[in-house]
């Protein structure tokens, strides 16, 4: 069972737009190095959508190669497109690059019916031996997972499903109805906003995207949560949805590379049409503010890059 916080990574590019592997493998490193359970790889965050199949490919080689100096490291391969070919393939690079399981969102843009999306699925199950999870983000498949698709994705051999929306009613009876049949399906947060409330249901991991800027914090809150210590964990807890809720200013992947530059970090570039504000921006200086304070009430120290 996957388990921890894991990180939607953004990943990296020069001021051309091309991947900056070497930037990407410092931010993973990073993250890792405090405490970041896995990653979740060219998923909205990463820019898979706006990356070709040799890029995404080279960032699962590169997330390998750094998890190799670590232990328990999590490698998930977000392997949607907009068609079912394009998605096999790449699926097929994630096993091929050492992955441990692989994730895809329904093919995007146009809408499909439910059979479609099952034989979608299908069709990257019978292309890899690797776990595959569904990815349930109805802002950008314009598809929404039911319970009764749930049930056929279990049965036709998927391994859980990474629900964004965490509509409560959705969540929960997808996760018990599988646990008292016995079923391997998990459920997987693709956020961090409810995390302590779905683990008391059961649930044991998240993909938060805070962890791409203050993997401190999350480490915090995910250790204290399993470690039993209440207290602290609400207190992470809160503190963390109010970091989160101050950087939806814009978008998040804007705002990832946004609070690694206000900590200090070259944190590179996004790739076009995403583009960063000046540099000369206050809004960096505001996001700076926000970090200090933070960090000073979790009671943990602001590390800071050669810019800081």
């Amino acid at each position: 069972m996957i388990s921890g916080s894991l990180v939607p990574n953004i990943t990296f590019f020069d001021v051309e737009g091309r991947l900056d592997l070497e930037k990407t493998r410092w931010h993973m490193d990073w993250m890792f190095k405090h405490g970041t359970d896995g990653v979740f790889l060219t998923g909205s965050y990463g820019a898979g959508p706006l990356m070709t199949y040799d890029e995404r490919a080279a960032v699962y080689k590169a997330a390998k190669e750094v998890a190799a100096r670590y232990t328990g490291k999590t490698l998930i391969a977000h392997v949607g497109c907009i068609d079912t070919a394009s998605t096999v393939a790449l699926a097929q690079a994630a096993e091929a690059a050492g992955m441990d399981a692989v994730g895809a969102v329904p093919p995007f843009y146009y809408k499909h019916s439910e059979d479609l999306i099952l034989q979608f699925y299908r069709e990257v199950v019978q292309a890899t031996k690797l776990p595959v999870f569904a990815y349930n983000n109805p802002e950008t498949s314009r598809f929404t997972f039911s319970l009764g698709t749930a049930r056929k994705l279990q049965e036709m051999g998927l391994a859980g499903m990474k629900d964004s929306p965490l509509e409560v009613g959705f969540v929960s009876r997808v996760f018990y109805e599988m646990k008292h049949g016995g079923k391997n399906f998990q459920m997987i947060l693709g956020t961090s906003k409810g995390w302590l409330p779905f683990y008391y249901m059961g649930v044991r991991a998240m993909i938060g995207g805070m962890n791409n800027w203050a993997p401190e914090i999350m480490t915090a809150l995910v250790q204290a949560t399993f470690s039993g210590d209440t207290e602290k964990a609400e207190k992470m807890y809160l503190l963390m949805l109010d970091l989160s809720a101050k950087l939806h200013f814009t978008d998040s992947t804007l705002a990832s590379h946004m609070a690694l530059y206000a900590r200090g970090f070259d944190a590179g570039f996004p790739r076009k049409p995403m583009q960063l504000p000046p540099f000369d921006s206050p809004k960096y200086g505001e996001i700076r503010q926000w970090l200090e304070a933070g960090f000073a009430e979790a009671g943990l120290k602001l590390e800071v890059g050669p810019r800081g």
